[in-house]
């Protein structure tokens, strides 16, 4: 079993305890680690190159965001012929033992298969974030199981439309043939983008429940959600994919249709600071997808 594991990190010492702590459970699943800084500042990139020793990092000189980033750690592990699967594999990641062995076998269990994930928990519990994403004819989301007990689902393997970002393992072949993230994105929808190609070339994705993870959604410190930015990108990005991907009517549609539930949401908690911050974002997001802006320089 020869697995590239690939960890993208940016300033990111509000969790770093955590992280190393996740990464003493299953490092000795993986034949190489890779880490890609996204341009920290020097005192954190060198606390990172001091934990993780046995690690190969790759230091780019600006934040490149999920996509730019994984990418960047994806092209090296394929240049290692020896490398079977790669994994995407968030710092806030809390993986259980022998996880990654469970998802390798499930993945090279059926030629189709090309890229897989585990079942993802809520922060130490056993509440379901997620067991894989299914995506209506419309494009519409459902996250499967949301908020069920792990308890209560039979399945020990299902296909679905796609799988989580950033806890996921693919053959090699999925991104020779599949291709890279779309970089325009920065983060968020890479994997709804990846899927969409994928299941055009005939390959399936599928999640199991005999993996498991946990998400345990460290932020910084004071906050209780995450930056307003990411209303923006969300925004934008479902809008920009839409476009990529289906009709001009279909975009404006969706388009709409997102911005009446945000809309109807913002109303309902107006008297909260972050979702009035929020509201702000999601229409400066799709304002810009129409728009076709899909410039990330203010990002780094």
């Amino acid at each position: 079993m020869k697995v590239a594991a690939i960890t993208i990190t940016y300033n990111d010492g509000y969790k770093f305890k955590e992280w190393c702590e996740y990464y003493e459970e299953y490092k000795y699943e993986f034949y190489v680690h890779i880490i890609v800084d996204n341009g920290s500042l020097p005192d954190y990139l060198q606390e990172v190159k001091t934990y993780f020793k046995d690690s190969l990092i790759i230091e780019r000189k600006n934040n490149g965001g999920c996509t730019g980033a994984f990418n960047d750690g994806i092209r090296k592990a394929l240049e290692d012929e020896k490398v079977e699967a790669i994994m995407l594999l968030g710092n806030d990641i809390k993986l259980k033992k022998d996880s990654v062995t469970k998802l390798y076998n499930y993945l090279y269990s059926d030629d189709k298969l090309g890229m897989v994930g585990t079942i993802l928990l809520k922060k130490d519990s056993n509440i379901i974030e997620c067991y894989g994403v299914n995506i209506t004819k419309y494009g519409r989301k459902t996250y499967c199981n949301k908020n069920e007990n792990i308890n209560k689902v039979h399945d020990s393997f299902r296909i679905v439309s796609y799988v989580m970002g950033g806890m996921n393992l693919s053959k090699r072949e999925y991104y020779e043939k599949v291709g890279l993230q779309d970089e325009k994105l920065f983060m968020y929808g890479d994997e709804r983008d990846n899927s969409i190609r994928a299941n055009k070339l005939g390959y399936k994705l599928g999640v199991t429940k005999e993996a498991i993870a946990w998400h345990q959604h460290i932020n910084i410190k004071g906050r209780e959600f995450r930056l307003p930015f990411v209303c923006f990108l969300i925004a934008r990005n479902h809008v920009y994919l839409a476009k990529k991907h289906y009709s001009i009517l279909h975009t404006i549609v969706e388009t709409f249709y997102h911005f009446f539930i945000q809309t109807l949401h913002f109303i309902w908690k107006i008297h909260k600071k972050s979702i009035r911050e929020g509201y702000y974002y999601h229409c400066r997001g799709y304002i810009a997808g129409l728009r076709g802006n899909m410039d990330n320089t203010f990002m780094h």
